[in-house]
């Protein structure tokens, strides 16, 4: 009876000392906030600012993110300082000073879409800079996101860049085929005004519009001189080319584009001949051999002979690329001839004849 007697005490214990413990504040619902945008990039090309950026697609708990269904873009408006240089924001204090620029809905994204086709969801917005900005104002941007329930993210780490007068574009961009390139040729923009750039024009980029719309140069370096060789091309295509000229800055200021040049890639360029054409004269007959030709086009052989010091050479075979060989007996035996070959390949190109080789059968009648 004795041991029963503890065991209200224990449980009476056991329940003071778990009301001794301090109730915490309660916890609010987590909030989800879109991630910020991480990869802005603010250039200046003509008289314009461009701004390209990806949407985030996760909010800043790792959950992933349904849908951004507007951007918003915000700008600082600042005169320039050259011994200074632009100013370094944070993005507390951008926020406190900057003004909003623009909305973009979701419906909006498309036409916005970067032209390079080798980055995922790129957006890129154009601000058309004012004529008192230009070389008097540095402009700074940022962007912010929203999600379907107009949850917003953090801004963008700010990005700013002077206004500068732009380069012209170059003029009289053509195009010149020939057998193992397309040579892009322009002449130097000229000066709409005496007024000198801002900043030395340090070369050219040259672009090429293939059907895939790249944004990046064909050349790895702004060009010097006023011409280019595109070695990365197919015959039967159409290519467009366009050239801006590249001021020397940090980052680069490219001009506008220049005009496009249409290039029509035909092959009009004929295969080299066969070489190293032989004849040896059998009995009531000529067998010619000769070296493969190296061409990736090539389809065939053409076999012309002619008697040695009568008349025009005349078609004997029309041969596939794949012969390297041939034997001819129609021939009269113990006269002599001269062949001459040609190739030709998938564009209809004929090349010229071969050096001429001498030919004899032989008659072994006894």
């Amino acid at each position: 009876m004795e041991r029963r007697s503890f065991l209200p005490l224990i449980v009476s214990s056991l329940i003071a000392l778990a009301s001794c413990g301090k109730k915490g504040p309660i916890e609010p619902p987590l909030v989800r906030v879109p991630q910020a945008v991480e990869d802005l990039v603010l250039i200046q090309r003509g008289a314009a600012f461009l701004l390209t950026w990806t949407n985030p697609t996760a909010y800043v708990d790792g959950n992933p993110l349904d849908e951004v269904t507007e951007v918003e873009i915000w700008m600082i408006k600042e005169d320039r300082k050259a011994e200074t240089g632009p100013k370094t924001w944070t993005a507390e204090e951008f926020e406190s000073k900057a003004e909003l620029l623009a909305r973009i809905s979701k419906d909006q994204f498309a036409p916005l879409l970067s032209r390079d086709t080798t980055t995922k969801a790129k957006l890129v917005h154009s601000h058309a800079l004012a004529g008192e900005d230009i070389g008097q104002k540095v402009l700074t941007f940022s962007v912010r996101v929203r999600d379907l329930k107009k949850r917003v993210s953090g801004f963008a780490v700010p990005s700013s860049l002077e206004a500068l007068t732009p380069p012209f574009p170059p003029r009289n961009v053509r195009g010149v085929v020939f057998e193992d390139h397309i040579q892009v040729s322009w002449e130097s923009p000229e000066q709409a005004s005496k007024e000198a750039p801002s900043s030395k024009t340090a070369g050219y980029n040259v672009y090429k519009l293939d059907g895939e719309n790249p944004t990046s140069p064909l050349n790895s370096a702004p060009l010097k001189m006023t011409e280019f060789r595109d070695k990365d091309f197919l015959f039967g295509r159409t290519y467009r080319y366009f050239v801006r000229a590249v001021l020397e800055t940090t980052p680069p200021v490219e001009s506008e584009d220049s005009e496009t040049a249409e290039v029509i890639a035909k092959d009009v360029f004929p295969p080299a001949p066969p070489f190293g054409l032989t004849a040896i004269g059998g009995p009531g007959f000529i067998a010619l051999s000769w070296e493969a030709g190296g061409e990736s086009d090539l389809t065939g052989y053409t076999v012309w002979r002619r008697e040695v010091g009568k008349g025009d050479f005349v078609l004997v075979a029309s041969l596939p690329a794949t012969d390297s060989s041939f034997s001819d007996s129609k021939v009269e035996k113990g006269r002599n001839y001269e062949y001459a070959m040609t190739a030709l390949d998938g564009a209809g190109n004929e090349s010229r004849k071969s050096a001429a080789v001498l030919g004899t059968a032989r008659d072994d009648s006894p």
